[in-house]
This record gives structure tokens, sequence and C-alpha cells, in this order.
């Protein structure tokens, strides 16, 4: 393998993995990092750098803060044009300069089996929709929205136990494994299909998380939607009609939405309206009648506001029938 000059551009831990990943491979020199500046978090209102710019500073990679925007200033900030440039939960638009600067190729980690799931939440989608196989990709980017060459992927079974942070943690770690070897894949990258299976995923919002009390007692009575009609946010109603279990679709739910925004719903208790947060649920299978889907969702762990998580069977009896 021939020895590259990489620039790497994101800022969570995920991101600060790949640079750590490519640090250590001797084929690779990471020449410079793009990174939003640090952010004033939490009550003390402590200017936090985020993880991928703590790796930079650990390891004395020059630093290039951006702001609102990707414009003119960041251009002109940039001495050394790269082999290749790595983006990785950016979340800035990267205008056509920037994807021109490599002199090999811009490239793209993205966690989902493309064509499946483009967009910004692609693992809570995955488990809200219930995959069973799943795969994290390395790809050319383009000037199309997740479409660009694809280079590698590694695939992966969904495990039915994991919330989104899971799901993350498993695809990074096997995409960082002997990722320098596959970046220098690129001349292989394969086109993608202008159109995928699914839906495009977007970051979410507590809106979309929220299920009325009454599907959520229709869940646990074993019943499935079929002429009443429960008020369900739009990508809860998309999930549904995939699953075709509202059982399922919760608890798949419960787990997309893990640890946030979360699953949550309003109950009446002698204290009022409380909004209670549906941690941990599960599914009862039902061998009643196999001829209609009967899988009642059992309520296990809850988080109603003002108290501490709980036990369902523990505080049941402060709701409201």
């Amino acid at each position: 393998m021939n020895n590259y000059t990489i620039a790497i551009s994101g800022s969570t831990k995920r991101t600060a993995i790949c640079a750590e990943t490519l640090k250590n491979d001797k084929n690779f020199e990471i020449i410079w990092i793009l990174t939003p500046k640090p952010k004033i978090i939490g009550r003390k209102k402590i200017l936090t750098p985020n993880p991928l710019d703590v790796f930079a500073k650990e390891n004395s990679i020059p630093v290039i803060y951006v702001e609102d925007k990707i414009d003119e200033s960041i251009e002109q900030k940039i001495s050394i044009a790269p082999d290749f440039l790595l983006v990785v939960d950016f979340g800035y638009f990267i205008p056509n300069w920037l994807l021109d600067l490599p002199k090999i190729a811009p490239l793209n980690i993205h966690p989902s089996e493309l064509p499946k799931w483009r967009g910004t939440s692609p693992g809570q989608f995955s488990i809200l929709f219930n995959d069973e196989d799943s795969a994290i990709t390395l790809m050319k980017i383009n000037d199309k929205f997740d479409q660009g060459p694809i280079i590698h992927q590694d695939f992966f079974e969904v495990n039915k136990s994991w919330n989104h942070e899971n799901y993350y943690s498993h695809a990074f770690n096997l995409i960082c494994k002997d990722l320098g070897q596959k970046i220098a894949k690129f001349v292989f990258a394969k086109p993608q299909p202008e159109k995928s299976p699914t839906i495009i995923t977007k970051l979410l919002k507590k809106d979309q998380t929220f299920v009325e009390w009454e599907v959520v007692k229709m869940a646990m009575k074993g019943k499935n939607i079929e002429n009443q009609k429960p008020q369900l946010s739009k990508l809860l109603e998309e999930a549904l009609e995939h699953n075709k279990s509202l059982s399922l679709t919760l608890e798949r739910a419960s787990k997309a939405f893990s640890p946030w925004p979360g699953l949550w719903t309003i109950v009446p208790t002698q204290k009022g309206d409380k909004r209670m947060k549906l941690l941990e649920l599960e599914i009862e299978k039902s061998d009643c009648d196999q001829s209609k889907n009967t899988d009642r969702l059992v309520l296990k762990t809850v988080h109603i506001e003002g108290k501490e998580p709980s036990k369902w069977n523990d505080v049941k009896n402060s709701i409201i029938k």
C-alpha cells in the first residue's frame, strides 16, 4: 500500500474512533482536522471541545474550526490538499470546492446498508423498522445525498436487544478494522442505484416519538390496528405499516429512540397528567389464535416525570384507569 495523506471532518466519538484507527496506520498521515468550535455545555456553562477536537489536540494535529457554515474563510485556512478527505458525523453542508479539494477522493462512512436508510438517523430507522440485517458503508462522496459509489460494506445482524447507540458502536467497530485497507480500495467503487428502497432518515424530534396512552393500552391488550385509527406520528405510522403489528412497532420504537429522544406518552395520575417514558418493553407471544396478530406489549421499565425510573408493576397502580 502507498502512503497517503488524509484530512478528517466530523465531531463525534465515532469520528474520533476512525481518526484513532488511521493515526495508528503507518500508511496514512492525518494532516488536518475540520470540526465545530467548542461549545458551552451544561448548567455550569463549560466550554467543551468535541471528541474529534480532543483527539486532534492530544495528537498535535492542526485543527480548522467551523462555526455556522463552511465558507470562504475556511478555504483560506486550508494550506495543504490531502489525498483523501474523510467525512464522519459532520452535519454541515459540504461545498463543491471542498469535495474537489482532495487529490484522490472525498469519502464518507455511513452506518447503513446503502442504498437503504440514506439520511441522518440510519441506525434508529433500521431498529424501528425491525431490520434483521444491516451494514456500514464506506463510499465516495458525490453531489447527490448519500448516493456516492460504494467502496466497501461490512454486514452484520441487528441484535434485537440493541438501542441505537449499541447499533452505531458495533457498526463503527466493524468498519474500523483495517480501515486503511478499505479506503485504499477506492478504485473499485461501485455505483449505487439512484432510488432507495427505504425512506430518507432524518434527525428525530420529540413530537415524532410520542404515542397516546390509549394506543399503548391497545398494544398491551394485544390489539392491532383494524377499523380503529389511533393517533400516531407520521414516522410511527410508517413503521406500523411496515411492521404490521402495533405491539412490535412500539417495542422497536423503545429501542430505536433510546436513549434520546425516547418513546413517551402522557398518563393520567392522581396528581394530574404526567409524562412517562417507555424505557423497556417486551413482546409476549400468544398461542391462542395463530390467524391473528395477538402479541401483547408488556411494559417492563418506565419513567414517570418527577420520579425515578421504575418497574411498571411498581407504579402501575398510580395510573388512573
